[in-house]
Protein backbone atom coordinates (compact mmCIF):
# COMPACT_ATOMS: atom_id res chain seq x y z
CA UNK A 1 0.00 0.00 0.00
CA UNK A 2 1.80 3.51 -0.66
CA UNK A 3 2.76 5.49 2.12
CA UNK A 4 1.57 9.51 2.14
CA UNK A 5 3.09 10.43 5.51
CA UNK A 6 4.65 9.32 8.34
CA UNK A 7 1.54 9.10 10.56
CA UNK A 8 0.76 5.78 8.54
CA UNK A 9 4.41 3.59 9.29
CA UNK A 10 2.08 4.16 13.27
CA UNK A 11 -0.46 2.79 11.28
CA UNK A 12 1.12 -0.48 10.40
CA UNK A 13 2.88 -1.22 13.20
CA UNK A 14 -0.05 -1.23 15.77
CA UNK A 15 -2.64 -2.85 12.91
CA UNK A 16 -0.07 -5.58 12.74
CA UNK A 17 0.85 -5.15 9.24
CA UNK A 18 4.46 -4.58 9.80
CA UNK A 19 6.41 -7.21 8.72
CA UNK A 20 9.81 -5.74 9.37
CA UNK A 21 12.30 -5.56 12.37
CA UNK A 22 14.01 -3.36 14.72
CA UNK A 23 16.59 -4.39 16.72
CA UNK A 24 19.13 -3.74 19.01
CA UNK A 25 23.03 -5.06 18.75
CA UNK A 26 23.50 -5.95 21.96
CA UNK A 27 20.16 -7.16 23.39
CA UNK A 28 17.50 -9.45 22.33
CA UNK A 29 15.08 -6.51 22.54
CA UNK A 30 12.73 -5.45 19.35
CA UNK A 31 10.34 -2.89 18.59
CA UNK A 32 6.70 -3.94 19.40
CA UNK A 33 3.51 -3.30 18.77
CA UNK A 34 3.08 -2.86 22.73
CA UNK A 35 6.05 -0.55 22.91
CA UNK A 36 4.20 1.45 20.84
CA UNK A 37 1.17 1.77 22.85
CA UNK A 38 2.92 2.44 25.59
CA UNK A 39 4.02 5.28 24.10
CA UNK A 40 0.72 6.48 22.82
CA UNK A 41 -0.54 6.53 26.15
CA UNK A 42 1.96 8.83 27.38
CA UNK A 43 0.89 11.66 24.59
CA UNK A 44 -2.65 11.17 26.13
CA UNK A 45 -1.52 12.96 29.26
CA UNK A 46 -0.31 15.83 28.21
CA UNK A 47 -1.94 18.62 26.04
CA UNK A 48 0.52 18.46 22.78
CA UNK A 49 -1.00 18.71 19.49
CA UNK A 50 -0.93 18.98 15.68
CA UNK A 51 2.20 21.29 14.02
CA UNK A 52 3.56 21.10 17.72
CA UNK A 53 7.17 20.48 18.60
CA UNK A 54 8.48 17.77 20.38
CA UNK A 55 12.26 17.24 20.89
CA UNK A 56 13.20 13.83 21.98
CA UNK A 57 16.69 13.06 23.87
CA UNK A 58 16.89 9.41 24.79
CA UNK A 59 20.02 7.40 24.85
CA UNK A 60 17.35 4.15 23.99
CA UNK A 61 16.66 3.70 20.26
CA UNK A 62 13.81 1.73 20.61
CA UNK A 63 11.89 3.72 23.17
CA UNK A 64 12.87 7.27 20.54
CA UNK A 65 11.23 5.28 17.73
CA UNK A 66 7.78 4.34 19.56
CA UNK A 67 7.84 7.94 20.47
CA UNK A 68 8.55 9.78 17.21
CA UNK A 69 5.81 7.18 15.51
CA UNK A 70 3.23 8.11 17.64
CA UNK A 71 4.46 11.83 17.30
CA UNK A 72 3.79 11.88 13.95
CA UNK A 73 0.68 10.08 14.22
CA UNK A 74 -0.95 13.07 16.18
CA UNK A 75 0.48 15.53 13.38
CA UNK A 76 3.60 16.90 16.01
CA UNK A 77 6.82 17.75 14.82
CA UNK A 78 9.64 15.52 15.77
CA UNK A 79 12.87 17.49 16.71
CA UNK A 80 15.59 14.64 17.37
CA UNK A 81 18.63 14.81 19.36
CA UNK A 82 21.78 12.86 20.67
CA UNK A 83 21.16 11.09 23.87
CA UNK A 84 24.35 12.85 25.52
CA UNK A 85 23.98 16.28 24.24
CA UNK A 86 24.45 18.87 27.14
CA UNK A 87 21.43 20.46 28.56
CA UNK A 88 23.09 23.54 27.59
CA UNK A 89 22.97 22.99 24.07
CA UNK A 90 19.27 20.85 23.75
CA UNK A 91 17.65 24.19 25.47
CA UNK A 92 19.59 25.85 22.44
CA UNK A 93 17.76 23.86 19.67
CA UNK A 94 14.53 24.11 21.91
CA UNK A 95 14.05 27.60 21.98
CA UNK A 96 15.54 28.16 17.73
CA UNK A 97 12.13 25.61 17.23
CA UNK A 98 9.84 26.86 19.91
CA UNK A 99 9.25 23.49 21.36
CA UNK A 100 6.70 22.68 23.04
CA UNK A 101 8.12 20.01 25.32
CA UNK A 102 11.06 17.52 25.49
CA UNK A 103 11.01 13.65 25.92
CA UNK A 104 13.78 12.69 27.93
CA UNK A 105 13.71 10.31 30.98
CA UNK A 106 11.25 8.12 29.49
CA UNK A 107 9.15 11.17 30.11
CA UNK A 108 7.57 14.01 28.43
CA UNK A 109 7.78 17.58 29.85
CA UNK A 110 6.61 20.75 29.05
CA UNK A 111 9.28 23.77 28.11
CA UNK A 112 9.08 26.68 29.94
CA UNK A 113 11.03 28.01 26.95
CA UNK A 114 7.83 27.70 24.97
CA UNK A 115 6.12 30.54 23.07
CA UNK A 116 2.17 29.97 22.78
CA UNK A 117 1.20 31.27 18.57
CA UNK A 118 -2.27 32.20 17.51
CA UNK A 119 -3.70 30.43 14.24
CA UNK A 120 -5.88 31.72 12.20
CA UNK A 121 -7.87 28.47 12.01
CA UNK A 122 -9.59 27.03 14.93
CA UNK A 123 -10.67 23.58 14.65
CA UNK A 124 -13.46 21.77 16.31
CA UNK A 125 -11.95 17.90 15.77
CA UNK A 126 -8.57 17.28 15.47
CA UNK A 127 -6.83 18.08 11.98
CA UNK A 128 -6.11 15.11 9.89
CA UNK A 129 -2.24 14.95 9.20
CA UNK A 130 -1.47 15.62 5.53
CA UNK A 131 1.78 15.04 3.52
CA UNK A 132 2.32 18.78 3.38
CA UNK A 133 2.58 19.10 7.25
CA UNK A 134 6.05 19.50 8.89
CA UNK A 135 6.88 16.00 10.12
CA UNK A 136 10.90 16.29 11.57
CA UNK A 137 13.27 19.23 12.33
CA UNK A 138 16.89 17.68 11.75
CA UNK A 139 19.85 20.02 13.39
CA UNK A 140 23.04 20.11 11.42
CA UNK A 141 26.35 18.83 13.13
CA UNK A 142 27.21 22.42 12.90
CA UNK A 143 30.50 21.18 10.41
CA UNK A 144 29.84 24.23 8.26
CA UNK A 145 28.78 26.87 11.35
CA UNK A 146 26.28 27.13 14.08
CA UNK A 147 23.98 24.03 14.07
CA UNK A 148 20.53 25.12 11.78
CA UNK A 149 17.17 23.48 11.88
CA UNK A 150 16.00 21.67 8.64
CA UNK A 151 12.34 21.41 8.10
CA UNK A 152 11.39 18.57 6.71
CA UNK A 153 7.60 17.54 5.67
CA UNK A 154 5.66 14.13 5.77
CA UNK A 155 6.12 14.70 2.01
CA UNK A 156 9.81 15.28 1.47
CA UNK A 157 10.73 12.56 3.78
CA UNK A 158 8.53 9.91 1.91
CA UNK A 159 9.44 10.87 -1.52
CA UNK A 160 13.05 10.44 0.02
CA UNK A 161 12.35 7.15 0.97
CA UNK A 162 10.47 6.11 -1.90
CA UNK A 163 13.37 7.46 -4.22
CA UNK A 164 16.38 6.03 -1.86
CA UNK A 165 14.88 2.27 -1.71
CA UNK A 166 14.00 2.39 -4.77
CA UNK A 167 17.93 2.48 -6.04
CA UNK A 168 19.09 0.89 -3.52
CA UNK A 169 16.76 -1.86 -4.47
CA UNK A 170 15.66 -2.48 -0.69
CA UNK A 171 13.27 -5.36 0.06
CA UNK A 172 12.10 -7.68 2.92
CA UNK A 173 14.87 -9.88 2.41
CA UNK A 174 17.49 -6.53 3.19
CA UNK A 175 18.95 -6.30 6.67
CA UNK A 176 20.77 -2.97 7.71
CA UNK A 177 23.22 -2.56 10.22
CA UNK A 178 22.21 1.30 11.34
CA UNK A 179 25.82 2.92 12.84
CA UNK A 180 24.21 6.26 12.99
CA UNK A 181 22.84 8.31 15.56
CA UNK A 182 19.09 8.59 14.89
CA UNK A 183 19.61 12.32 15.78
CA UNK A 184 21.55 12.20 12.38
CA UNK A 185 19.46 11.76 9.20
CA UNK A 186 21.38 8.68 7.85
CA UNK A 187 21.16 7.06 11.50
CA UNK A 188 17.54 7.91 11.33
CA UNK A 189 16.32 6.51 7.51
CA UNK A 190 17.51 3.91 8.43
CA UNK A 191 14.67 2.72 10.80
CA UNK A 192 12.01 4.14 8.60
CA UNK A 193 13.23 1.80 5.53
CA UNK A 194 12.56 -0.61 7.93
CA UNK A 195 9.41 0.71 8.54
CA UNK A 196 8.65 1.65 4.78
CA UNK A 197 9.80 -1.26 3.04
CA UNK A 198 9.30 -4.31 5.52
CA UNK A 199 12.88 -4.84 6.10
CA UNK A 200 15.23 -5.78 8.80
CA UNK A 201 17.17 -3.03 10.56
CA UNK A 202 19.56 -3.57 13.81
CA UNK A 203 20.74 -0.78 15.22
CA UNK A 204 24.11 -0.63 16.69
CA UNK A 205 24.71 0.53 19.99
CA UNK A 206 28.04 1.86 22.10
CA UNK A 207 30.88 3.21 20.53
CA UNK A 208 31.84 2.46 17.44
CA UNK A 209 34.31 -0.38 17.00
CA UNK A 210 35.47 -1.19 13.34
CA UNK A 211 36.34 -5.31 14.93
CA UNK A 212 33.20 -5.58 17.06
CA UNK A 213 31.72 -4.18 14.01
CA UNK A 214 33.38 -6.62 11.34
CA UNK A 215 32.00 -9.84 13.90
CA UNK A 216 28.94 -8.46 14.39
CA UNK A 217 28.54 -8.50 10.14
CA UNK A 218 29.48 -11.97 9.72
CA UNK A 219 27.16 -13.33 12.88
CA UNK A 220 23.90 -12.08 11.83
CA UNK A 221 24.07 -12.09 7.72
CA UNK A 222 24.50 -7.98 7.53
CA UNK A 223 23.93 -7.20 3.34
CA UNK A 224 23.72 -3.55 3.80
CA UNK A 225 25.84 -1.25 5.52
CA UNK A 226 25.92 1.91 5.43
CA UNK A 227 28.78 4.44 6.45
CA UNK A 228 31.02 7.27 6.34
CA UNK A 229 34.39 7.52 4.83
CA UNK A 230 35.91 7.37 8.14
CA UNK A 231 34.30 3.79 9.12
CA UNK A 232 35.15 2.79 5.86
CA UNK A 233 38.83 3.10 6.38
CA UNK A 234 38.84 1.94 9.65
CA UNK A 235 36.50 -1.28 9.01
CA UNK A 236 38.76 -2.59 5.83
CA UNK A 237 41.41 -2.32 7.40
CA UNK A 238 40.32 -4.21 10.23
CA UNK A 239 39.02 -6.91 7.76
CA UNK A 240 42.57 -7.51 5.87
CA UNK A 241 44.37 -8.19 9.59
CA UNK A 242 41.76 -10.50 10.92
CA UNK A 243 40.50 -11.94 7.05
CA UNK A 244 36.50 -12.31 8.48
CA UNK A 245 34.33 -14.10 6.16
CA UNK A 246 31.85 -11.20 5.36
CA UNK A 247 30.16 -12.69 2.11
CA UNK A 248 26.68 -11.61 3.35
CA UNK A 249 27.42 -8.25 3.08
CA UNK A 250 26.07 -6.75 -0.43
CA UNK A 251 25.55 -3.43 -0.23
CA UNK A 252 27.56 -0.69 0.85
CA UNK A 253 26.74 3.33 0.85
CA UNK A 254 28.01 6.17 2.28
CA UNK A 255 27.71 10.10 3.38
CA UNK A 256 29.40 12.35 5.11
CA UNK A 257 31.80 12.67 2.65
CA UNK A 258 33.11 11.21 -0.28
CA UNK A 259 34.62 7.15 -0.50
CA UNK A 260 38.79 8.01 -1.82
CA UNK A 261 39.37 5.64 -4.68
CA UNK A 262 41.96 3.96 -2.74
CA UNK A 263 39.09 2.84 -0.29
CA UNK A 264 36.63 1.32 -2.86
CA UNK A 265 39.34 -0.43 -4.82
CA UNK A 266 40.03 -2.00 -1.56
CA UNK A 267 36.51 -2.71 -0.62
CA UNK A 268 36.12 -4.41 -3.79
CA UNK A 269 39.69 -6.00 -3.41
CA UNK A 270 38.70 -7.70 -0.22
CA UNK A 271 34.89 -8.41 -1.88
CA UNK A 272 34.18 -8.60 -5.35
CA UNK A 273 30.21 -9.55 -4.84
CA UNK A 274 29.76 -6.06 -2.81
CA UNK A 275 27.79 -2.83 -4.43
CA UNK A 276 28.88 0.44 -3.41
CA UNK A 277 26.90 2.87 -4.17
CA UNK A 278 28.96 6.30 -3.79
CA UNK A 279 26.28 8.77 -2.72
CA UNK A 280 26.04 12.31 -2.55
CA UNK A 281 23.73 14.38 -0.52
CA UNK A 282 23.23 17.18 2.40
CA UNK A 283 20.29 17.08 5.47
CA UNK A 284 18.86 20.20 3.58
CA UNK A 285 17.50 17.45 0.44
CA UNK A 286 18.39 14.10 2.08
CA UNK A 287 20.00 12.77 -1.14
CA UNK A 288 20.92 14.09 -4.25
CA UNK A 289 23.11 12.11 -6.27
CA UNK A 290 24.11 8.17 -6.87
CA UNK A 291 26.00 6.17 -9.06
CA UNK A 292 24.81 2.43 -9.95
CA UNK A 293 27.55 -0.17 -8.51
CA UNK A 294 28.12 -0.88 -12.18
CA UNK A 295 29.46 2.46 -13.29
CA UNK A 296 31.91 2.49 -10.71
CA UNK A 297 34.67 1.43 -12.22
CA UNK A 298 33.92 3.41 -15.86
CA UNK A 299 33.30 6.49 -13.39
CA UNK A 300 35.50 6.22 -10.63
CA UNK A 301 35.40 9.64 -8.35
CA UNK A 302 32.23 10.23 -9.46
CA UNK A 303 28.85 10.54 -7.54
CA UNK A 304 26.77 9.88 -10.08
CA UNK A 305 23.47 11.18 -11.46
CA UNK A 306 20.34 12.71 -9.81
CA UNK A 307 18.33 10.32 -7.84
CA UNK A 308 14.81 9.37 -8.88
CA UNK A 309 12.46 12.28 -8.48
CA UNK A 310 15.17 14.61 -8.25
CA UNK A 311 16.71 17.50 -10.60
CA UNK A 312 20.36 19.02 -10.48
CA UNK A 313 22.28 21.29 -12.35
CA UNK A 314 25.74 23.22 -11.94
CA UNK A 315 25.52 26.75 -12.11
CA UNK A 316 27.34 30.63 -11.50
CA UNK A 317 26.10 33.17 -9.84
CA UNK A 318 26.32 36.54 -12.48
CA UNK A 319 25.11 40.08 -11.11
CA UNK A 320 23.86 42.22 -14.23
CA UNK A 321 23.28 45.63 -12.07
CA UNK A 322 21.06 44.78 -9.54
CA UNK A 323 19.89 41.38 -11.00
CA UNK A 324 21.20 37.69 -10.32
CA UNK A 325 21.08 35.49 -12.85
CA UNK A 326 22.11 32.21 -12.81
CA UNK A 327 24.03 30.75 -16.05
CA UNK A 328 24.65 26.75 -16.33
CA UNK A 329 27.94 26.11 -16.41
CA UNK A 330 29.29 23.86 -19.56
CA UNK A 331 30.43 20.20 -19.09
CA UNK A 332 34.03 19.97 -17.34
CA UNK A 333 33.32 23.86 -15.91
CA UNK A 334 33.40 23.86 -12.17
CA UNK A 335 30.12 25.23 -10.93
CA UNK A 336 28.03 25.05 -7.92
CA UNK A 337 25.69 22.37 -7.33
CA UNK A 338 21.60 23.19 -7.55
CA UNK A 339 18.91 20.81 -6.63
CA UNK A 340 15.05 20.77 -7.02
CA UNK A 341 12.59 18.43 -5.88
CA UNK A 342 9.83 17.13 -3.39
CA UNK A 343 12.75 16.18 -0.91
CA UNK A 344 13.98 19.51 -0.35
CA UNK A 345 13.44 20.93 2.95
CA UNK A 346 11.05 23.67 3.09
CA UNK A 347 13.57 26.61 5.17
CA UNK A 348 15.90 26.78 7.84
CA UNK A 349 13.87 27.28 11.53
CA UNK A 350 15.66 30.57 11.72
CA UNK A 351 15.44 32.06 8.45
CA UNK A 352 18.24 34.24 9.02
CA UNK A 353 20.43 31.10 9.68
CA UNK A 354 23.60 31.15 7.24
CA UNK A 355 25.29 28.15 5.97
CA UNK A 356 26.71 26.16 3.32
CA UNK A 357 23.14 25.86 1.90
CA UNK A 358 20.41 28.49 0.78
CA UNK A 359 17.10 28.35 -1.05
CA UNK A 360 16.77 30.30 -4.05
CA UNK A 361 12.96 31.40 -4.62
CA UNK A 362 11.90 31.18 -8.53
CA UNK A 363 8.36 32.20 -10.23
CA UNK A 364 6.63 29.34 -8.43
CA UNK A 365 7.26 26.10 -6.33
CA UNK A 366 8.58 24.57 -9.46
CA UNK A 367 11.66 26.90 -9.93
CA UNK A 368 12.10 26.98 -6.02
CA UNK A 369 16.31 25.35 -6.37
CA UNK A 370 18.57 24.18 -2.87
CA UNK A 371 22.39 25.99 -3.73
CA UNK A 372 24.45 23.33 -1.99
CA UNK A 373 27.44 25.42 -1.32
CA UNK A 374 28.96 22.34 -2.71
CA UNK A 375 31.09 23.01 -5.99
CA UNK A 376 31.18 19.71 -8.92
CA UNK A 377 32.04 19.78 -13.00
CA UNK A 378 29.90 17.10 -15.06
CA UNK A 379 30.87 14.97 -18.12
CA UNK A 380 29.79 15.43 -21.47
CA UNK A 381 27.60 11.83 -20.18
CA UNK A 382 26.54 14.12 -17.41
CA UNK A 383 27.82 12.60 -14.58
CA UNK A 384 28.67 14.71 -11.64
CA UNK A 385 32.22 15.13 -9.63
CA UNK A 386 32.81 16.46 -5.97
CA UNK A 387 35.21 19.16 -6.23
CA UNK A 388 34.70 21.00 -2.90
CA UNK A 389 32.48 22.91 -0.92
CA UNK A 390 32.60 26.58 -2.33
CA UNK A 391 33.39 28.42 1.23
CA UNK A 392 36.52 25.55 1.26
CA UNK A 393 37.92 26.84 -2.02
CA UNK A 394 41.70 27.91 -1.12
CA UNK A 395 43.18 30.56 -3.56
CA UNK A 396 46.72 30.08 -2.94
CA UNK A 397 49.67 32.25 -5.16
CA UNK A 398 46.81 32.92 -7.71
CA UNK A 399 45.95 28.99 -8.09
CA UNK A 400 42.52 27.68 -7.11
CA UNK A 401 42.77 24.80 -4.91
CA UNK A 402 40.34 22.02 -4.32
CA UNK A 403 40.74 20.38 -1.38
CA UNK A 404 38.81 17.20 -1.98
CA UNK A 405 41.35 16.84 -5.42
CA UNK A 406 44.52 17.65 -2.92
CA UNK A 407 42.47 14.72 -0.58
CA UNK A 408 41.74 11.96 -3.08
CA UNK A 409 45.28 11.88 -4.40
CA UNK A 410 46.98 12.08 -1.01
CA UNK A 411 44.96 9.53 0.21
CA UNK A 412 45.74 6.75 -2.57
CA UNK A 413 49.29 6.04 -0.83
CA UNK A 414 48.54 3.24 1.31
CA UNK A 415 50.11 4.41 4.72
CA UNK A 416 47.37 7.03 5.20
CA UNK A 417 44.68 6.52 7.16
CA UNK A 418 43.12 10.03 7.20
CA UNK A 419 43.56 12.99 5.38
CA UNK A 420 42.22 17.11 5.44
CA UNK A 421 42.95 19.87 3.57
CA UNK A 422 41.87 23.23 5.11
CA UNK A 423 43.06 26.81 4.54
CA UNK A 424 45.52 28.94 6.19
CA UNK A 425 47.62 31.77 6.23
CA UNK A 426 51.44 32.14 5.68
CA UNK A 427 53.54 35.00 7.33
CA UNK A 428 52.36 37.75 4.97
CA UNK A 429 48.92 36.89 5.37
CA UNK A 430 48.40 35.36 1.98
CA UNK A 431 45.88 32.39 2.41
CA UNK A 432 47.77 28.69 1.66
CA UNK A 433 46.59 25.57 1.70
CA UNK A 434 47.80 23.40 5.02
CA UNK A 435 47.39 19.50 4.79
CA UNK A 436 46.94 17.37 8.06
CA UNK A 437 47.28 13.52 7.82
CA UNK A 438 46.63 10.64 10.39
CA UNK A 439 48.96 7.95 9.34
CA UNK A 440 48.07 3.83 9.87
CA UNK A 441 51.88 3.50 11.41
CA UNK A 442 52.97 6.44 12.52
CA UNK A 443 57.33 6.65 12.77
CA UNK A 444 59.76 9.15 11.41
CA UNK A 445 60.40 6.98 8.58
CA UNK A 446 56.96 6.62 7.25
CA UNK A 447 56.74 10.47 7.74
CA UNK A 448 59.88 11.30 5.53
CA UNK A 449 58.53 8.40 2.62
CA UNK A 450 54.62 10.22 2.53
CA UNK A 451 56.38 13.46 2.59
CA UNK A 452 58.74 12.42 -0.65
CA UNK A 453 55.59 10.49 -2.12
CA UNK A 454 53.54 13.73 -2.21
CA UNK A 455 56.00 16.21 -3.31
CA UNK A 456 56.25 13.76 -6.66
CA UNK A 457 52.65 13.49 -7.01
CA UNK A 458 51.08 17.11 -6.65
CA UNK A 459 51.93 19.48 -9.45
CA UNK A 460 54.04 22.12 -7.56
CA UNK A 461 51.93 25.00 -7.60
CA UNK A 462 48.65 22.43 -6.35
CA UNK A 463 51.12 21.31 -3.20
CA UNK A 464 49.71 22.55 0.49
CA UNK A 465 52.63 24.99 1.66
CA UNK A 466 52.42 23.38 5.11
CA UNK A 467 52.09 19.81 6.11
CA UNK A 468 51.45 18.43 9.58
CA UNK A 469 50.82 14.87 10.93
CA UNK A 470 48.29 13.62 13.82
CA UNK A 471 48.12 10.49 16.04
CA UNK A 472 44.13 11.03 16.25
CA UNK A 473 41.55 13.01 14.11
CA UNK A 474 38.49 14.63 15.89
CA UNK A 475 35.42 13.24 14.39
CA UNK A 476 32.01 14.73 14.51
CA UNK A 477 29.04 12.85 16.61
CA UNK A 478 28.48 11.57 12.49
CA UNK A 479 31.96 10.37 12.11
CA UNK A 480 33.33 13.33 9.53
CA UNK A 481 36.39 14.70 10.13
CA UNK A 482 36.03 17.71 12.45
CA UNK A 483 37.58 20.56 10.28
CA UNK A 484 36.82 23.25 12.73
CA UNK A 485 38.54 21.48 15.73
CA UNK A 486 41.32 20.44 13.24
CA UNK A 487 41.72 24.44 12.20
CA UNK A 488 42.44 25.17 16.10
CA UNK A 489 44.66 22.36 16.35
CA UNK A 490 46.55 23.37 13.58
CA UNK A 491 46.83 26.99 14.86
CA UNK A 492 47.88 25.82 18.02
CA UNK A 493 50.65 23.86 16.13
CA UNK A 494 51.54 26.02 13.79
CA UNK A 495 52.12 29.16 16.38
CA UNK A 496 53.26 27.19 19.08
Amino acid sequence: MPVFSLAELFEKVVAENWNGEISLSDSEQKLTKQAVELSRQQFSKINLGHGERLVVKTDSPLLAVSTMLVAWFKGVVVVPVKGGMSDSDVSIIAKDCNAKAIFQDEKITLLESHIELTSKFKYKSDPRVSGSDLALIIYTSGSTGIPKGIMLTHSSVVSSLHSISQYLRIDSNEHILGLSPLSFDYGLYQVLFSLYRDCQVTIYEGQFNPLKVVKFICKNKITLLPIVPAMASSIIKVVKIARNDMNSLVKLTNTGGHLSEAVIRSWKESFPQLSIFPMYGLTECKRALYLEPELLEKKMGSVGLPIPGIEAKLFQENKIGAQIIYREVEFGEVGELYVRGSGLMQQYCNVEAKGGARLIPGKYRDDNWLATGDLFIQDEEGFFFFKGRSKELIKQSGFCLYPKDIEDEVEKNSNINLVAVISGADKNGDEIAVLAIQLHQDNPDVRDDVLSWIKHKIDRDYLPREVYFFEEFELTVNSKIDKKHLARRLEEVRYA
